[in-house]
């Protein structure tokens, strides 16, 4: 382990302890304590990190940290989440490392591209960035940017590849380690990790299973990136691109099926939401039922959806019952 101390460890047991994943950026860790330990080989790559304060950046920022490299500096995008501006996960553990932490508004114009320069660095590795990368700013590392897309590319490209997976019904979810390109998730696989999806997993649940999945294939996939291995080129022709969601209202499923989807898809990062006596209600947990009593449910041909937990405020970072990310009924 290249770097190692007792803050590290315990971040990465409350961590890995979670039964979910959130993609929400709002992710904070208590302030650093101790020196840590550093084991890194002489000539190891230099690396930049690129990520959000989330679970699943914290995921892989920590899974390199396990490997025989030398982080040099973070990079994050401040436009994502009010917490990204302030002390967060990402700040903290900079802080610990003694390193810094980039916020970049615009990673394409010149002085952010400058700022990456200045690290000579030999790869970037990205896990969540709401920014596409340009061609300018891609060839800057030595080798490349090592991107982390949570599908199995090239089906469901796009920001929000788990919520899909789940609402469409899909039988198996993916990870995908690629090198990055001037697109969204268009770049050559580099490795590649397919799960099944269970009948009771939610975003949340799903995620922290793929990131387990994407941390094991990492030393694989950034290998072969330091060592300009081209990597497997997507078929194109073969791929799906899903936009980003808001809050679903629950009275555009067409189906109690698509709703309860709906409602495991939404969950923890954007809950599904329908209104009630002129009140908003987010749900958290509902089930499938032949018949609820009224009130207490959603009817459709194929049966019942009763809400079994709602709350009023939305749970992202509005959090507030009539949140800009709602999405009106279908």
């Amino acid at each position: 382990m290249p770097v190692t101390s007792a803050y590290l460890d315990d971040v990465r047991q409350q961590l890995w302890a979670r039964d979910a994943f959130s993609f929400i950026p709002d992710r904070q860790l208590p302030e650093p304590t101790g020196t840590p330990q550093r084991t890194t080989s002489p000539g190891a790559p230099r690396l930049l990190f690129a990520g959000f304060p989330s679970d699943y950046s914290l995921a892989f920022l920590l899974g390199l940290l396990d490997l025989d490299v030398e982080l040099c500096a973070i990079v994050t995008s401040p436009g994502a989440h009010p917490a990204i501006l302030g002390h967060n996960a990402l700040s903290r553990i900079a802080d610990h490392l003694g390193i810094p932490i980039l916020r970049e508004w615009r990673i394409n114009d010149e002085h952010p591209r400058r700022e990456l320069a200045s690290f000579d660095a030999d790869a970037v590795v990205m896990a969540s960035f709401d920014q596409i990368i340009g061609a300018k700013a891609l060839a800057i590392p030595r080798h490349g940017w090592l991107n982390i897309h949570p599908s199995k590319l090239p089906l469901y490209r796009g920001p929000e590849p788990v919520y899909w997976t789940i609402a469409d019904g899909a039988a198996e979810a993916g990870i995908t380690l690629h090198r990055a390109a001037p697109r969204f998730d268009a770049g050559p696989i580099l490795a590649q990790r397919v799960l099944p999806v269970a009948p009771d997993d939610t975003a949340g649940t799903l995620t922290r299973k793929l990131s387990q999945a994407g941390v094991e294939a990492l030393p694989e996939a950034l290998g072969k990136l330091l060592r300009d291995d081209p990597g497997t080129p997507l078929d194109m022709e073969q791929a799906t691109y899903r936009p980003s969601v808001g809050h679903r209202n629950l009275r555009g499923a067409v189906s109690a099926a698509e709703a309860e989807r709906m409602v495991r898809a939404g969950l923890p990062n954007m809950p599904a939401y329908v209104d009630s006596d002129g009140r908003c209600l987010y749900v958290l947990a509902a089930r499938r039922v032949d018949a609820c009593p009224e009130g207490r449910g959603l009817t459709w041909a194929d049966g019942a959806l009763q809400l079994v937990e709602t709350r009023e405020a939305c749970g992202c970072h509005h959090d507030e019952p009539d949140c800009p990310h709602r999405e009106p009924a279908a």
